[in-house]
């Protein structure tokens, strides 16, 4: 299923901001000629444009974008055109001061940022209706317009004003019904901090002084609620003139918005992929962490393909350091977002601003004004590859394990005093990404799964520290285990209920029967402390996290080499209806998960789903009904040899003697009868 029938093939493009160079008449015209140089055949527009689009309040102009997108239409490049709600114009604050943020103390934001508007303003949220309707109504049956890029980058921060305050009181009192219910559910008894009115309710302060966890808890959570109902109102401001036009909005690296719930307000997901490549000996760390996300967010929605809709074809200027790319990780990198689901290959940005905060982000296109330069050549290069792979687009990545991932268990982790308090989530990320990574060491295609779908769909479901068990989650585990599923799960998992509170008396560790195990108790290491597991006839490192189970039906896979709990179970297996159930107790090094899937998966993930590779030499796949497209990226910095245990016709890129370049990547197909 492809994003929108009218734009064949892998999208090439990037962010454009013709509005920042509407004095310079030539520049436009000379952009179209390098787009098509560069083969780029889509541009996001308008995203920051609110203030050219209305200069005054209730005063339109929109005559320069007609101007730009016929120009672009004429010559063959699309528009995804932006509703500006991501920086709000000077007049705007001026006149309307309750639409910017409230910190605690009781003082707004001032004008200057972006992203700084209050979610619960009817004002902001009226003005938001009208330029987005005004837009819609113009544009939204071009041929031009391909789709709808909803504002920018959507963040939750903090906002205290007595809109917000009195909106989040409203939603708890929804939800708890009762005061007591709630102080019941909290264990407000704690510290004295009983409430007698739902009134007394104060959001969490911006510093963390606050020391109610539930209160935490629920306060991120209503953000989220308020984010998702903002996009949603952005959302039917263009729907409700054509509901034809897909939309999307780009996601990033935010841990504080559940983008499983907000992706379902939109059509298509989309996300901003910046790497720090070159940042240590070898490439494998960012790679794998790079690769994870792509998987997280192509699994938001696993029907169609996702859109990488920012990426640099060079530097940032944000991140720590501003790294250039070596020659050949440009594509690599591009090439990586497509093996992993994504239809698009878009950048930030076209063209450097000449001034301001991303006046020295990396572009296509340099403040010389120049295609003769090297970014710009592999751009070009990108662009003509991406032509010769126009049949993958609208293939999906069909893998056999996911990982759940849950956004209440990662919050609870980082709210929560306990385990390992130098870590700001107690490890749960890295966790994930050291599953995560001994997948990838075995090519082992992988989905991120979320509590609310169907487990069915998957072979295998891997939980790492799955801290918080919500009402219904452990039955529907239990149910796909029983019905053939495998389950992994490992320490830190099943602590707490849905509100935060413990399991108490024989509600205590509520998946014992179901892992055949009771994990009593949790050691947590200091760093560089470390213990050890024999298993499968080797030993294996673990750090972090030792746990002290006690056997109550399952077989022991691993022990404990080290400490006071030396031979006691630290991997288990039970049997459980017509499934099987695993369950980690300590925190394993990468090589220690790859060992137990690399046999653990070996009569249930067919061969060519789990093959063997050199060294941080990837291989990721994507399908149509009768044909597989194999992705072979090196991420080394020289050539490795791939054997493939399959015939396959080269599609794009260089294999010669079976062997790979150095960040090469070689794209195959092979063909089903």
């Amino acid at each position: 299923m492809n994003i929108n029938q009218r734009l064949k093939g892998i999208w090439h493009g990037c962010d454009y901001n013709p509005d920042q160079w509407l004095d310079y008449p030539d520049v436009l015209e000379k952009d179209i000629a390098f787009m098509k140089k560069s083969g780029c055949n889509v541009m996001s527009i308008g995203i920051f444009a609110w203030t050219k689009l209305e200069p005054e309040e209730g005063v339109f102009d929109f005559e320069w974008l007609d101007g730009v997108i016929n120009r672009l239409y004429e010559n063959g490049i699309y528009t995804i055109l932006a509703t500006p709600s991501g920086g709000m114009p000077a007049w705007l604050a001026e006149k309307y001061p309750e639409v910017k943020r409230m910190h605690e103390d009781g003082l707004r934001n001032r004008f200057g940022n972006r992203h700084n508007p209050c979610y619960s303003s009817p004002v902001y949220r009226d003005k938001v209706r009208i330029i987005n309707t005004k837009l819609a109504q113009r544009y939204s049956n071009h041929p031009g317009v391909l789709m709808w890029h909803i504002s920018n980058e959507y963040n939750v921060d903090d906002c205290h004003c007595p809109l917000c305050c009195n909106n989040f009181r409203k939603w708890l009192e929804d939800k708890y019904k009762t005061i007591e219910n709630l102080n019941e559910k909290w264990w407000n008894v704690f510290w004295s901090h009983t409430y007698q009115s739902f009134s007394q309710i104060e959001p969490p302060g911006e510093h963390g002084e606050v020391s109610s966890n539930p209160l935490k808890l629920e306060w991120l959570r209503f953000k989220n609620h308020m984010l998702k109902d903002f996009v949603e109102n952005e959302v039917a401001a263009v729907k409700k003139v054509n509901p034809d036009i897909p939309v999307t909005t780009n996601f990033m690296r935010v841990w504080e918005i559940d983008y499983s719930e907000l992706s379902k307000s939109i059509d298509v997901a989309s996300w901003d992929n910046y790497p720090r490549w070159h940042s240590g000996d070898n490439e494998y760390p960012v790679a794998v962490e790079t690769a994870m996300f792509h998987s997280l967010f192509n699994s938001l929605k696993k029907d169609k393909p996702f859109m990488m809709m920012e990426s640099s074809p060079s530097a940032t200027n944000w991140q720590q350091v501003s790294k250039l790319r070596c020659p050949g990780m440009h594509r690599l990198a591009s090439l990586q977002a497509v093996a992993h689901g994504s239809d698009t290959v878009q950048y930030f940005q076209w063209r450097k601003s000449r001034g301001q905060s991303e006046q020295f982000h990396g572009a296509v296109v340099g403040h010389d004004n120049s295609e003769d330069t090297r970014v710009f050549k592999e751009v070009t290069e990108v662009g003509e590859e991406l032509k010769k792979l126009e049949e993958v687009s609208g293939s999906l990545t069909k893998n056999e394990v996911a990982i759940l991932f849950d956004y209440d268990s990662f919050w609870s982790l980082r709210i929560a005093r306990g385990y390992r308090n130098k870590d700001a989530d107690k490890g749960y990320l890295d966790t994930l990404l050291k599953n995560y990574g001994a997948l990838w060491k075995l090519n082992i295609g992988c989905d991120f799964v979320f509590e609310k779908e169907d487990f069915s769909q998957y072979k295998v479901i891997i939980a790492p520290m799955l801290f918080m068990l919500k009402k219904g989650l452990k039955e529907k585990i239990e149910a796909y285990v029983e019905n053939g599923g495998i389950f992994i799960t490992t320490f830190c998992t099943g602590v707490v209920d849905e509100y935060g509170l413990s399991f108490f008396d024989k509600e205590c560790y509520p998946l014992r029967k179901l892992l055949g195990v009771k994990a009593e108790e949790t050691d947590s290491l200091y760093d560089g402390q470390c213990n050890s597991v024999e298993m499968f006839g080797a030993t294996y490192q673990s750090e972090k996290y030792c746990e002290l189970a006690y056997l109550e039906g399952a077989e022991v896979i691993g022990k404990y080499r080290r400490d006071f709990y030396k031979e006691m179970p630290a991997v288990t297996v039970n049997a459980y209806g017509k499934g099987k159930a695993y369950y980690i107790a300590t925190d394993l090094m990468t090589d220690g998960y790859r060992k137990l899937y690399q046999e653990w998966f070996k009569d249930v993930i067919s061969a060519d789903k789990m093959m063997e590779s050199p060294e941080n030499v990837s291989v990721t796949m994507r399908y149509h009904s009768d044909k597989e497209y194999i992705f072979v990226m090196n991420f080394n910095n020289e050539k490795k040899r791939i054997d493939l245990p399959f015939d396959y016709e080269i599609m794009s890129g260089v294999l010669k003697d079976k062997k790979i370049d150095p960040y090469g990547v070689v794209v195959l197909r092979r063909r089903f009868l």
